[in-house]
C-alpha cells in the first residue's frame, strides 16, 4: 500500500505517520456527503474556499507536496497555478497559506523542513484519498495533475500520476485476482495474508470506514465499549456509521422482545466495537467440529498453530496494576509477533477478590486462562488489547495497518456489494456500489465472502445461492439450492444487576470526579479503569448439582451430546450499571453455551443494501429454558458468596417458583452476539452444509466464505478468536490451492 511516493520522496509513511495524518487530515478539510447540509461532492477549506473535481485533487496535492520539498532555507516562497486553477499557495517557514481573492487561511503550523512532518504531509494525501475518494468518478484527470506538479516543483510533469495506494476510487471496472467482500475481523485478516506474496492482487469492499473516525473513543477505548451493544431497538440509541442498525424479530424465547443486533459497519468489523475478550474453546469442541465437516484438520492440535500465528503475547503487568495478583497464563498456548496484541488491561478490578472467593466456594478450579483447551473453572482473561497504549486492537489496527506498504491491496471502503457476479456456476466478480455510482471489480482467481455471520448468508441468497423458497419469493434466479441462512447458533445471556460495596466502571457513567481521574490515569500512565471493559475474571462450568438432577431427561439427553470438557454456562461479571450512575454496580451475566435452539437469516428484499430478516429464535429451546431456571438458582448461590453486593437485584427482583422463574429469566435474557454457522461448513452430503472444509460454497466455483457464518457449532466462550483462527487458515489453504 504504497502512499503517493511519485510526487512526495520522502520516504514510506509509517503506520504512526498515518495517525498523525489522519488527525491533519481532519484540520485541512471538510468533505461534504449526502445530508451534511452543503452541495454533495465538495471539499470546503476552513476558510470556506471550495474546490470540486480536479480543482479538489489538484489543490491537495499541490498544498501537500509543498510540505514535502520545502527547501531547507525556510525562507517564504509563492507558487502560482496555471489560471484554470485559482488558488496560490504561499508557504512561509513554519505555515501554508492559501490565498485567493484576498482570502488567506493559514493551514498548518508544521516544520516543513523535517522528515517526519514530511512523511505526515504523504500519509495525509492518502487519508483525504481514504475519507473522500468516492467523490471523484471515473478516475483522475491526469492533465490536471500534470499542472499540479508543475506548479509545485515536483517535476518535469510528463509522468502521469496514479495513486499506487490501497483507497481506491471508483472507476467503471477494475480487476484483481482476490475480491473480498468485508472488511471485518476475517476478511481483512485474509486480505492481509494473500497480500503477502506481491504477484497477487487483493480488493477489499467495505460498507464502513474507519471506526476510528466515526466513532472515536468508543470504539478505541476499553472501557467504553458497552456503549456499543445498548440492546434497546429504539433508532436514536444506534450509531449508524459503525453499525447495521438490525432490529431482530420478535423473540418468542424472550417474550416478544425485539432488539437492537449490534454487528459492526466498519473497517475491522466486530472486532472494531465488542469487549475484546480472547477465549479460543475446548479440545473436544474443536474435535467434534472436524468430526462433523469429516476433516481432522480442524481439530485442536492441527488449528492451534493458526491461533498462535496472529498473536503478539504480552504478560500482564501487575506493577502496572498497582497489585500483587496471581494471574497465571500459559506461555505455551500464544504466538510471538504477529500482529495481533493480546495482552492484559493495566488496571486491577477491586471486586476481583470478592469473586475469587465467590467461585473458590462453588468449587471452580483455577485455570492459567482460557487459551490453551480447557475452560473448567475460573480466571483471569486476555484481550485485544495494545500493552503499550491500552488502546483495542482490532483487524484493522492489526492487519491493515501492517498492509500499509502492500502494492497490490486496495480498499473500496463505503462501498455496498450488490451482488456475486457469475458465469454459469462460477463467480467471476462483485457488482458494487459508491454513493450511487454502480460498477464492477472482476475476480481472476475467486470471490471472497467475508462479511460476517448476517451479511454473508444474504450476499449468497441475493446473488443466487440459498434456500429455492426464499429466492423464488423474490424472483432471484436459483444458482445453487443450499440451506444458506438456515442454521443460525448463538448464546443467550442474562443481565442481573445489583448496588455494589467497592468501586468500579459503572461510576464512569455519572461521577464527573471519578471519570476525570480515570482520563488522567489513563493519557499519563496507561492506567486505571478506562483500559478496563469492566471485567478480569471468567467462569465456565457444567451444571452441577444439585441442580443438574432436576432437570429432565429430555434435557439431559441434549446436553450429553456435548464434549466432555464443553462447559454449558460461562459466568461474566461486569462492574457495570445503569446509565448515568454515580456509585458501584455489578451486573452478573450467566450464559447458556449448550445451545439447542436454531435461527434463521432471511431476505427483506433481493436488494443487498436492504437489512435481512434476523431471527436469532433465542432462549427458544425446552432445554435452555430448562437449564435456564436452574442458572437462575445458582445465581443466587454464586452473588451470596462473593460477599460484593448491597440490596436486592435490581431488573427482575426476587423469583419464587420454577414458572415465576422462567418468566423472569424470559424478561432479563438477550442475544449475546456470538452468532455462526449461517453458512455452515460440513460435508456435501449434508443438506444443512453450505461450504467445505476450506470454505468453498458447494455448487459453484471460484467462490469461497470466510468469517463466522462457516463455524458450523458455536464455541463455548467467545467467538472472535475462534474467527481469527478461520481467517489464518482459510487463507493457508487459498495459498496452497485447496
Amino acid at each position: 500500500m504504497k502512499v503517493a511516493n511519485t510526487i512526495l520522496p520522502a520516504g514510506q509513511p509509517r503506520p504512526r505517520d498515518f495517525i498523525l495524518g489522519l488527525n491533519f487530515a481532519k484540520t485541512l478539510v471538510t468533505i461534504t456527503g449526502p445530508g451534511r447540509g452543503k452541495e454533495q461532492g465538495h471539499l470546503y477549506m476552513r476558510s470556506g474556499i471550495s474546490y470540486r473535481g480536479e480543482h479538489l485533487w489538484t489543490a491537495l496535492i499541490l498544498l501537500l507536496a509543498h510540505f514535502a520539498n520545502m527547501e531547507k532555507d525556510g525562507g517564504a516562497r509563492k507558487r502560482t497555478c496555471e489560471p484554470a486553477y485559482p488558488t496560490e499557495a504561499v508557504l512561509g517557514k513554519n505555515h501554508v497559506r492559501v490565498v485567493q481573492s484576498g482570502n488567506i487561511m493559514t493551514l498548518a503550523k508544521l516544520d516543513v523542513r523535517s522528515n517526519e512532518h514530511a512523511r505526515i504531509a504523504a500519509a495525509t494525501v492518502s487519508v483525504v484519498q481514504a475519507i473522500s475518494g468516492w467523490l471523484r468518478v471515473g478516475g483522475y484527470d491526469q492533465a490536471s495533475i500534470r499542472e499540479a506538479k508543475k506548479a509545485c516543483g515536483c517535476g518535469n510533469g510528463t509522468r502521469d500520476w496514479t495513486p499506487d495506494i490501497n483507497w481506491r476510487i471508483p472507476r467503471s471496472s477494475s480487476k484483481f485476482d482476490y475480491v473480498i467482500i468485508g472488511g471485518g475481523t476475517a476478511g481483512l485478516t485474509v486480505a492481509e495474508r494473500l497480500s503477502e506474496d506481491p504477484t497477487i492482487s487483493v480488493a477489499v469492499i467495505e460498507a464502513g470506514g474507519f471506526y476510528e473516525l466515526d466513532n472515536g473513543n468508543v470504539s478505541q477505548i476499553p472501557a467504553f465499549y458497552a456503549k456499543n451493544f445498548n440492546q434497546t431497538a429504539a433508532p436514536e440509541t444506534i450509531q449508524p456509521l459503525i453499525d447495521w442498525e438490525y432490529i431482530i424479530e420478535p423473540q418468542v424465547g424472550l417474550a416478544n422482545r425485539r432488539f437492537h443486533y449490534s454487528q459492526g459497519k466498519t473497517l475491522g468489523g466486530s472486532s472494531g466495537r465488542n469487549s475484546n475478550i480472547f477465549t479460543r474453546g475446548t479440545k473436544g469442541y474443536y474435535q467434534r467440529w472436524a468430526d462433523l465437516v469429516g476433516d481432522p484438520s480442524w481439530a485442536w492440535d492441527n488449528i492451534l498453530p493458526y491461533f498462535k500465528k496472529s498473536v503478539d503475547f504480552t504478560p500482564p503487568d501487575t506493577a502496572k496494576m498497582g497489585v500483587d495478583a496471581n494471574i497465571s497464563y500459559d506461555p505455551a498456548a500464544y504466538g510471538a509477533g504477529g500482529p495481533l496484541h493480546v495482552a492484559y488491561s493495566n488496571y486491577y478490578q477491586p471486586m476481583n477478590p470478592g469473586l475469587i472467593k465467590g467461585f473458590e466456594a462453588l468449587n471452580f478450579s483455577y485455570q492459567p486462562g482460557f487459551s490453551s483447551g480447557r475452560m473448567d473453572g475460573y480466571g483471569y482473561l486476555a484481550v485485544t488489547i495494545d500493552p503499550k497504549t491500552q488502546i483495542k486492537d482490532s483487524s484493522e489496527t492489526a492487519f491493515l495497518s501492517g498492509a500499509f506498504n502492500a502494492t497490490n491491496f486496495r480498499v473500496y471502503k463505503n462501498t455496498i456489494a450488490q451482488k456475486i457476479l457469475f458465469q454459469g456456476a462460477t463467480a467471476t466478480g462483485v457488482q458494487v456500489e459508491t454513493a450511487g455510482l454502480s460498477y464492477t471489480l472482476e475476480a481472476a482467481k475467486e470471490v471472497i465472502v467475508a462479511a460476517g455471520v448476517t451479511r454473508s448468508p444474504q450476499m449468497l441468497m441475493v446473488s443466487g445461492i440459498g434456500p429455492r423458497d426464499i429466492l423464488a419469493q423474490h424472483n432471484i434466479p436459483v444458482i445453487v439450492d443450499r440451506q444458506v441462512g438456515q442454521n443460525w447458533q448463538d448464546h443467550c445471556a442474562f443481565e442481573f444487576q445489583y448496588k455494589m460495596n467497592v468501586e468500579g466502571n459503572a461510576a464512569l457513567e455519572g461521577n464527573k470526579q471519578f471519570l476525570y481521574q480515570a482520563t488522567e490515569d489513563f493519557l499519563k500512565t496507561q492506567t486505571g479503569p478506562l483500559t478496563n471493559w469492566g471485567g478480569d475474571i471468567l467462569g465456565f462450568e457444567k451444571l452441577p448439582s444439585p441442580y443438574r438432577e432436576a432437570l429432565n431427561q429430555s434435557a439431559l439427553t441434549e446436553l450429553a451430546e456435548l464434549p466432555d470438557d464443553q462447559p454449558e454456562i460461562e459466568w461474566l461479571i461486569a462492574s457495570h450499571g445503569p446509565q448515568m450512575a454515580t456509585s458501584s454496580y455489578v451486573t452478573f451475566t450467566p450464559a447458556i453455551l449448550a445451545v439447542t435452539s436454531k435461527g434463521t437469516i432471511g431476505l427483506s428484499s433481493p436488494n443487498a443494501a436492504d437489512n435481512p430478516i434476523i431471527d436469532p429464535k433465542t432462549f427458544s429451546s425446552p432445554t435452555e429454558q430448562a437449564l435456564g431456571i436452574q442458572i437462575y438458582k445458582r445465581l443466587q448461590e454464586f452473588v451470596n458468596a462473593t460477599g460484593l453486593t448491597t440490596g436486592p437485584e435490581l431488573k427482575i427482583g426476587p423469583r419464587g417458583s420454577d414458572a415465576d422463574i422462567l418468566a423472569g429469566m424470559k424478561q432479563t435474557g438477550l442475544p449475546w452476539y456470538h452468532g455462526v454457522a449461517s453458512c455452515p461448513m460440513g460435508k456435501e452430503s449434508d443438506p444443512n452444509a453450505v461450504v467445505d472444509g476450506n470454505g468453498r460454497v458447494f455448487g459453484t466455483k471460484g467462490l469461497r466464505v470466510v468469517d463466522a457464518s462457516v463455524i458450523p457449532l458455536i464455541a463455548p466462550g467467545h467467538s472472535m478468536a475462534p474467527v481469527y483462527m478461520v481467517a489464518e487458515k482459510l487463507a493457508d489453504a487459498i495459498k496452497k490451492g485447496l
